[in-house]
């Protein structure tokens, strides 16, 4: 059977694009957030706050002050510290057009996402409400040998909650899960394409769509619950990963290797069939990758605005009463990188409260030592 080359060739092309246009879209990006002296000064305040391992929200009335006399607008002020935050990859890059236009797509995708939100329900009900995911936890840390610790992550606090529903700086926190979502949604329309292989289109997309909603639950949940900020400690291997990246590390492999080989499979065959088209497969699928990253960030927004505070509280409760895992600081001083237990992690979410409520100056930080540990850390030994 011939293989069309022309027309194998055009849809490889298609594809490729997202992947030409995201070098310079992140270059654009880039300038947009800005890249002139005074949003570099102030990028730099933000990392000083962020290397000595306190929560910038702590700061917060103090940075707009900063910000105010350096000129920056609340508005890009907030996107100057979210893009920091919150570093934006290739992966990202690659499905930007999605978050441009989201405020229009998002309303054609609501049918789908409020769809989806039972599935998310019932799963929050089993891996949350009936404990499987602190158990699921508690049996990685045993069988592993590994340990579980938390460390907070510097946009932790009270800042990130008070942020506007409008904001766009918001949006590119939720965004920072989309390419896992995107590429799990055309991984589920390409197996069903290759398994099922039906002669209908929309029972295709639908049965698709379906299996993407019950993988887009699990994810969700999953991320907003590892929001908790734990980290396993493998002591063999001397490194710290942190359970959110852990479970990227998990689905990454498998997702982006049987991308690769569906993608390449379905292309080859629709270019050597009689009557298949490459170059219309190419454009269904950079239409289905946008449209799950829409859904994926829709269904983001969505959940954590509407449950995401519950589920990750409900979580971290269980995680003290099940782990009790000791709070540890990161932090980074002329070269020097120090890590240091401060205290239980019960205490540590009381205290980061407390303090965001009460504010802190620049000269707290500069007379709080960064290694110095305040609080009386409990044992917690190997479960």
């Amino acid at each position: 059977m011939a293989t069309d080359v022309e027309a194998l060739l055009w849809g490889a092309g298609i594809l490729a694009l997202p992947l030409i246009m995201a070098l310079p879209m992140r270059l654009a990006w880039q300038i947009w957030v800005g890249i002139g002296h005074e949003v570099s000064e102030y990028r730099t305040i933000v990392r000083q706050i962020v290397d000595s391992g306190h929560q910038v929200s702590s700061f917060s009335q103090t940075l707009d002050d900063i910000a105010r006399n350096l000129r920056i607008s609340p508005a890009k002020q907030r996107l100057i510290e979210a893009e920091l935050l919150h570093p934006l990859t290739i992966s990202h890059f690659l499905l930007l057009p999605a978050l441009l236009i989201l405020p229009l797509t998002a309303i054609m995708a609501l049918p789908v996402v409020l769809i989806g939100f039972p599935f998310m329900l019932f799963v929050e009900f089993i891996l949350i409400r009936k404990k499987f995911l602190i158990s699921g936890l508690r049996y990685i840390e045993r069988i592993m040998h590994w340990q579980i610790i938390h460390v907070p992550k510097p946009h932790r606090g009270t800042k990130e909650n008070e942020t506007s529903i409008t904001e766009f700086s918001q949006h590119i926190e939720h965004f920072n899960y989309v390419p896992q979502a995107a590429f799990l949604g055309l991984f589920a329309w390409l197996i069903v394409h290759w398994v099922l292989n039906l002669e209908s289109w929309t029972i295709e997309l639908i049965v698709s769509s379906l299996l993407y909603m019950v993988l887009l639950s699990i994810l969700s949940v999953l991320n907003t619950a590892f929001e908790a900020d734990l980290v396993f400690v493998d002591p063999a291997k001397g490194r710290l990963v942190p359970v959110d990246q852990w479970l990227e590390g998990v689905l990454n492999p498998i997702v982006g290797i049987g991308l690769v080989f569906l993608l390449g499979r379905n292309l080859l065959e629709e270019s050597r069939n009689i009557g298949g088209n490459a170059v219309l497969f190419a454009s269904v699928v950079l239409a289905l990758m946008y449209g799950a990253a829409i859904v994926g960030i829709s269904y983001r927004w969505g959940y954590s605005s509407w449950r995401g505070r519950r589920v990750r509280k409900e979580f971290q409760e269980q995680v003290i009463e099940t782990l009790n895992p000791l709070s540890y600081d990161l932090t980074r001083s002329k070269g020097r990188i120090d890590f240091n237990v401060r205290m239980g992690m019960e205490e540590r979410l009381n205290i980061i409260e407390e303090t965001n409520a009460q504010q802190m100056s620049f000269e707290d930080l500069q007379n709080l030592p960064s290694g110095t540990s305040k609080g009386k850390a409990p044992s917690n030994p190997l479960k």
